[in-house]
């Protein structure tokens, strides 16, 4: 027998092997996820099995980062990942690089960009989703034969409402064929058009059993669907693009039959429940009119009705007394203005008014005449002051000339000038200034101060 190893080197000694095989480095698997958990470093941890086998798996943030969708539990996936044991458990793991979705995956990429895309064109969207009609006379029903929708929805609707109506159009709910079949089914529907609402479905599956009411032929007849339709495709967990281009999503068949019709008994329940709302309101209306009628009665105009007549005539007379009153007044105002325009527009005052300014104008004329023979001295006075003002002195400075004075007489020339104190007078005013230097034309003298 061989000495006993340590458990440490019996796993180092593991782990050299599977890090030296070179088909270990990289391998593709296909699985299974279950357990996944994604923490917030980044890195994700999960378990990739099969219906035998289990590994333990490990996506480093750096890689996570290269993902296209959102791993969960249940999903068929390949990873293309590195085998080796991890030393302090003992556990032989895969170091995952790469994912993607397995077949089941590849429909869920595709589901998932078809629904952004109608869901940017507003096809989901509440505001044009019709209401359902309350008390529907025939429903359409598009499903299998064959399958238990079929019998569900019809069980529900003969409990519920036996006296509506139904009309059924038998359809593949799966397969190549079933998608154009479904679709062709929905617009005869709408061709008929005696159906009140339509219920679309059938009964639970994969997501490739389901896939027909995902196609566009499908999701596009139900878009342009003139009927209220109600989606019914699977179970509870069960999604597909019908049911979010419907008006109305339905968990399951039966509860499809269920919002389309209501029981007897609600139906007379709320035929009771409105009656007596209508009661309470009528009762209210009754009782509000009678009130009033009693305090009409009760009201003096209608207890003494000649009472009342006699004082609106009286009332009636005194207005009548003050529109008279008021008519004759302002009657004899307009006479009274109407004599004093009159007096003032007298054709003989007039005439008076005439010769006393005529008496006044000859006075005017009289003056004139006398004042005639004084305009051309007058004019002659005015010649000669204007020329005697033009060759004053006075009127020579006025233009910016000055007269210089030295011993009490006005200086012409400059030899008359001697050394001393001169002054110059100018328009407004005068100045004194003393002699220091001349010039004559011949000879320039100089005065020393």
């Amino acid at each position: 027998m061989a000495n006993p190893l340590p458990v440490s080197e019996v796993v180092r000694y593991v782990k050299r092997q599977l890090d030296g095989d070179p088909v270990l480095q990289q391998v593709a698997v296909i699985g299974e996820i279950s357990n996944f958990k994604r923490y917030a470093s980044g890195h994700c941890y999960f378990t990739l099995k099969d219906e035998s086998s289990r590994m333990k798996a490990v996506m480093f943030a750096r890689d996570a980062k290269t993902l296209t969708f959102d791993p969960t539990d249940g999903m068929n996936v390949i990873v293309v990942a590195r085998v080796t044991m991890y030393e302090s458990t003992g556990d032989v793991q895969l170091y995952v690089e790469l994912m993607r979705q397995d077949g089941v995956g590849q429909l869920y990429e595709r589901f998932e960009a078809r629904k952004r895309e109608l869901e940017a064109k507003g096809w989901f969207d509440d505001e044009r989703k019709r209401p359902l009609p309350a008390f529907p006379e025939r429903i359409g029903i598009v499903t299998s034969p064959k399958g238990a929708a079929l019998h569900d929805i019809a069980t529900t609707l003969r409990r519920r409402a036996p006296h509506v109506a139904i009309t059924f159009a038998p359809v593949a709910v799966q397969g190549a064929t079933s998608a154009p079949q479904v679709a062709n089914a929905i617009r005869w529907m709408n061709e008929r058009t005696d159906c009140d609402v339509l219920i679309v479905g059938r009964g639970g599956g994969s997501i490739e059993e389901l896939w027909a009411f995902n196609e566009d032929a499908v999701v596009e007849a139900i878009f342009e669907s003139d009927i209220p339709v109600i989606s019914a495709v699977g179970h509870e967990t069960d999604f597909t693009l019908a049911d979010f281009v419907a008006d109305v999503r339905a968990a399951t068949p039966t509860a499809a039959a269920e919002l389309a019709t209501a029981t007897i008994e609600a139906q007379r329940k709320d035929v009771e429940r409105l009656g007596l709302q209508l009661h309470r309101v009528v009762t209210t209306q009754v009782a509000s009119l009678r009130e009033r009628v009693e305090r009409m009665q009760q009201s003096y105009g209608l207890k003494s009705p000649r009472y009342t007549i006699l004082q609106k005539r009286e009332r009636f007379s005194q207005a009548e007394i003050r529109l008279e009153q008021g008519v004759l007044k302002q009657v004899a105002t307009a006479r009274h203005q109407l004599v004093h325009s009159s007096q003032r527009l007298d054709v003989r005052n007039l005439q008076h008014v005439f010769r006393a300014q005529q008496a006044r104008f000859g006075q005017f004329e009289e003056r004139l005449v006398r004042l005639r023979p004084l305009e051309r001295p007058t004019d002659q006075f005015a010649r000669l002051t204007g020329r005697l003002a033009s060759v004053s002195p006075l009127a020579v400075l006025a233009r910016g000339y000055t007269l210089v004075e030295q011993d009490g007489s006005y200086v012409k020339d400059v030899k008359q000038l001697h050394d001393g104190l001169v002054t110059i007078r100018f328009r407004d005013g005068h100045a004194v200034a003393e002699v220091k230097e001349r010039h004559d034309g011949e000879e320039t003298r100089r005065t020393d101060v």
